[in-house]
């Protein structure tokens, strides 16, 4: 098997056009994908250099969907850390994330308020 196809194997399109990761995970829903030197690397990045190529010097590669589980390429942008942590910070504000780091909805059933602290949790991972 390519490492492409291994790659290929991992996921799932979802309704937005994301590649869902379902393989190895971070708690933060970021993706990990070995390489072909054994290495492990987030699943993201590898799509993002072997689609589109290395990342430019000083920038990092953002979901533009703002699903952190999502390694379609499509979706990938390389910009300064700084714009990344601007955008992150606006659609926190907005309350606009719509799944969690695992790609569950948010809906009424589905999530809870965390006690003591800001934020929300998804009632499906909570589960597993």
């Amino acid at each position: 098997m390519t490492i492409e196809s291994r790659f290929h194997a991992k996921y799932y399109v979802d309704e937005n056009n994301c590649w869902i990761w379902t393989a190895s995970k971070l708690k933060s829903g970021y993706g990990i994908f070995t390489d072909t030197n054994r290495r492990s690397i987030s699943a993201h990045k590898w799509s993002f250099l072997h689609f589109k190529g290395a990342v430019p010097d000083g920038l990092v590669i953002d979901h533009i969907c703002r699903q952190t589980s999502c390694v379609n390429p499509a979706h990938l942008q390389a910009i300064t850390q700084s714009e990344n942590v601007r955008r992150g910070l606006k659609m926190q504000a907005r309350g606009a994330r719509t799944h969690c780091g695992n790609g569950h909805e948010y809906t009424l059933t589905n999530t809870a308020k965390m006690v003591g602290r800001r934020g929300r949790i998804c009632l499906a991972c909570r589960r597993k």
